[in-house]
Order: structure tokens, then C-alpha cells, then sequence
């Protein structure tokens, strides 16, 4: 029989909706919970993760019911809340394994709330679980966490995965609690990340900061105690078949002809949460340069921008969002005429059904981030074109573009590049993108999130 399995992280399964007057629960956005939470509903098990105001008799009530897994939270005061995940997590720590630097404002500093908040979420993780259970965390936010769960339980197993890049030693070392961190994440039996160059750059920071012995070509680390930590490169996916079975849904299938008739337009599409490793900024000015080579082009392309709101209160969001309004107010104010808006911008929360839609509806996807760790809505687009056809534009700096052959790659920070391969892309001839896309579906399916879950769980398994 499986081992319990515990998954922890920052942010949970659900959020609050208020419908017809009444909070309820809904699924929440993001890759991450896009990722576990079909792993979780397979399998069984405890989800740990921060408590979200208005939710404790929500989660009661789920406990009573025959939901597939438990869900277990974390009470953190709204002040520490606000210092480990916005000045901590998010204004430092997500910046700089990001390899952008330039946004990070080192002092004041409150990494006491980082700690206490892994202390807690540490001690949920006791009360929730057993010896016996396998201990999967997720993420930048817990870093600390493994190391804590070690000297309670020295035989415990236990899983670190990162989400997002690793960079090299010396954009590492400008976070003045490195030493911690990485004796935090060395607590773990089995360290994951999505790509080979993620993980040399961990094994390099542990190699020139640490006095530990790193073996690189078997990617392990031995420590003072004589344990062994293992380091693998596990690519994440998605659920493949939950994924096809929504977009070959005829509700899907009328919206997305909807979205087509209502814009009469080829159309081009966004899907993003607000943040500046995304690339939303470039991808609008390359749209805007296509646009400006070919006045005609307003008439026949249509850029649609899905964006989740996220991180407001860290000024670097906010700052964010104002220049992509701005952005966006320009393009339509130059481009626009009635009933022809060149760009269609939706800030808000897209419910699962309307977003597949709206992948079907799109002609060309692109995922043009700076930076990302994987990137799962480039996957999510090709596993909706379930009859073939459409063209991904993908940024090489994107972890999924080591595994995705069949995308148009590109360096987002080369705007007229970026404009070409957006005409290329609906140039495209259609035998060329039904190639492409056979490609990319095959790579996809050999990630699927299921497998991947699989085979980390079982590797975490194993002494």
C-alpha cells in the first residue's frame, strides 16, 4: 500500500468565491495547484497549506464531506503573513532565483516572519502526519522547512521541489541568509527541479558555499552526517487526459466559436499571472510593432491578454500593472476604431471551462516569459488542440522550451524578433503547424503531470 502522502505549500487548493451571495469554495488558479491537485485527488491524502481569511468553515465543511483529500491550514497573524510572503518570498527570494536582481531591496528585511512562518507550517506538517508518511513541499516559500522536519524526525521522508529557476552562485549569494536556506533544503532526502541547468546551478551553490561533499555527475550531496541528499531533474506537466476531456466538452467547443465570432479576428492569446517575470510588457510592444508595419493587421489579428491578478501589494506588481494599462490604453487608442479593439484584456480570474475556450479559440499562444521555471499554460494550450492545428510561441527562457520541439522560440527581450515570429506564426502554413503541433503533443504527453508525480513520489520512496 502508497505511503500517506502530505503536500505542502504556500498557497492551497482553493479560493474564496463569493456565488449568489454565499462564499464558496473554488478551485484556486496557478500551475502549482493545476499540477497537484488531480496527483492528490488520485491518490489521497493531506494538502497543507496557509489559512485564507473566510475560509475555516469552508475547509470544515469540506473535511465533512467526501472530498478525495484533506485539506489542513496554517494560522499565521496578518503581519506575518504580509513579511514572510510579500517581503520575504516575493520581494526577495522569487526576484533573485529569478536571476533579476535589479528589483530587490534587501534592507529592511524581515526573515524572522520567513522562519516563523516555516516553523509553522513545520509544526501542521507534525500534527497532520505520520513516521510512516511520504512529505512532498513545494516551493520557494518553505525552504526551511525540511531542515526543521529533520530534527523532528530524523527517518522521515522527505521531498523539496522548486517551481521556478535556481540560479547560479553568485546571484544566489546576494541573499544574506543563503547558508540557511540551503541547509534548510539540504534536509530533504530528494531535491527536484524541472531542468538540468536548475540543478547544476543548486549543486554549484552547495559546492562553493557549503562544506558538504557534491558529487555533480551523480548529483548528490553528502553531509557531515553521513546522509545522502539526491538531486533530479523532473520535468512537471499536466493532466493530459483531464485537460482533453474538458476541451472536447460541447459547451467548451460553442464558447470557443463564440470567442471567434465575437472578435472576427485571427486571434493571438496571453495567459498570465500579473508579474514581471511574464513577459506582458514586451509581448504588448511587439504587438504594437506588428501593428505598426501593417496598418491593415488590426483588421485581421486580435490579441487577447488573460491576466490573474497577483502580488498588488508588493510595489513592483503594482508598478507593473500601471504600465501594462498604459500599454494596453495606448495600442487600443492608436489602433482601435469601433467595434475593432486590437487588444482585449481580461484582469481577472478566468473559470477552467472559459480559459480551455478560450485556448481552443486562439490561433497563436504566446508564452513569452523573461524567466520561468516550467511554464504549464504553454502546455495547457497544446493539450486543448485535440484537432490539431494552432501555433505556440515560446520563450527560450522558459524551462518548458527544453522539451517542447515543434514551438517557435524566442528571446523576449528582442522585440522586433519577437514581432516577427508573431507574423511568422500566423503565417504559418497550416500542414507546418499540424506538424508542430503532433510534435509538441507527444512531448506533452510523456509529461504528464501524473507520471511525473509518480515517479518523483516513487523515487521519494525508496531509501
Amino acid at each position: 500500500m502508497a505511503r500517506k502522502l502530505i503536500v505542502v505549500s504556500n498557497r492551497g487548493p482553493f479560493r474564496t468565491v463569493e456565488v449568489a451571495g454565499q462564499p464558496r469554495l473554488v478551485r484556486a488558479a496557478g500551475g502549482l495547484v493545476a499540477a497537484l491537485d488531480p496527483v492528490l485527488r488520485a491518490r489521497g491524502g493531506v494538502w497543507v497549506s496557509a489559512k485564507q481569511a473566510a475560509q475555516s468553515d469552508l475547509v470544515a465543511d469540506l473535511a465533512a464531506s467526501d472530498h478525495p483529500y484533506q485539506v489542513a491550514t496554517v494560522p499565521l497573524s496578518q503581519a506575518d503573513t504580509d513579511d514572510f510572503y510579500s517581503g520575504i518570498s516575493n520581494s526577495l527570494i522569487w526576484p533573485i532565483l529569478h536571476s533579476m536582481p535589479p528589483t530587490v531591496r534587501i534592507s529592511p528585511a524581515p526573515w524572522r516572519a520567513y522562519e516563523k512562518a516555516n516553523e509553522a507550517f513545520s509544526q501542521a506538517v507534525l500534527d497532520s502526519s505520520s513516521l510512516a508518511d511520504l512529505i512532498w513541499i513545494q516551493d520557494y516559500h518553505l525552504m526551511l522547512m525540511p531542515g526543521i522536519l529533520r530534527a523532528a524526525r530524523e527517518r522521515a521522508r522527505i521531498g523539496w521541489f522548486c517551481h521556478i529557476p535556481w540560479p547560479g552562485v553568485e546571484l544566489f549569494q546576494i541573499l544574506p541568509w543563503y547558508r540557511q536556506i540551503l541547509e534548510g533544503v539540504l534536509g530533504s532526502d530528494l531535491v527536484g527541479f524541472h531542468t538540468e541547468s536548475y540543478a547544476n546551478n543548486f549543486l554549484a551553490c552547495v559546492s562553493e558555499l557549503m562544506n558538504y561533499q557534491v558529487d555533480l555527475a551523480r548529483k548528490t550531496v553528502r553531509l557531515a552526517n553521513g546522509r545522502t541528499v539526491r538531486v533530479i531533474v523532473a520535468p512537471i506537466g499536466v493532466p493530459v487526459d483531464e485537460i482533453q476531456t474538458l476541451a472536447a466538452d460541447p459547451r467548451v467547443s460553442a464558447y470557443a466559436e463564440h470567442i471567434r465570432q465575437s472578435l472576427g479576428r485571427r486571434i493571438l492569446l496571453g495567459v498570465d499571472r500579473l508579474d514581471y517575470t511574464k513577459g506582458i510588457p514586451q509581448r504588448l510592444m511587439a504587438f504594437e510593432q506588428l501593428l505598426r508595419a501593417d496598418r491593415s493587421a488590426r483588421n485581421r489579428y486580435a490579441f487577447v491578454q488573460i491576466m490573474v491578478p497577483s502580488r498588488t501589494d508588493v510595489q513592483a506588481y503594482a508598478d507593473l500593472k500601471q504600465e501594462i494599462d498604459r500599454l494596453v490604453g495606448d495600442i487600443n487608442g492608436s489602433y482601435g476604431r469601433a467595434g475593432r479593439i486590437p487588444v482585449q484584456y481580461m484582469y481577472r480570474n478566468v473559470p477552467q471551462d472559459k480559459l480551455l475556450a478560450h485556448y481552443l479559440a486562439a490561433d497563436v499562444s504566446l508564452v513569452t516569459p523573461l524567466r520561468d521555471g516550467m511554464n504549464l499554460v504553454s502546455m495547457e494550450y497544446c493539450t486543448t488542440r485535440i484537432h490539431g492545428g494552432g501555433v505556440l510561441v515560446l520563450s527560450e527562457f522558459a524551462g518548458a522550451s527544453e522539451y517542447l520541439d515543434g514551438a517557435l522560440l524566442v528571446n523576449p527581450y528582442d522585440i522586433h524578433n519577437l514581432a516577427n515570429t508573431m507574423q511568422k506564426a500566423l503565417d504559418m502554413p497550416e500542414s507546418e503547424a499540424s506538424d508542430r503541433m503532433i510534435s509538441l503533443r507527444s512531448a506533452i504527453h510523456k509529461l504528464d503531470v501524473h507520471r511525473w508525480a509518480d515517479d518523483y513520489l516513487g523515487m521519494l520512496e525508496r531509501p
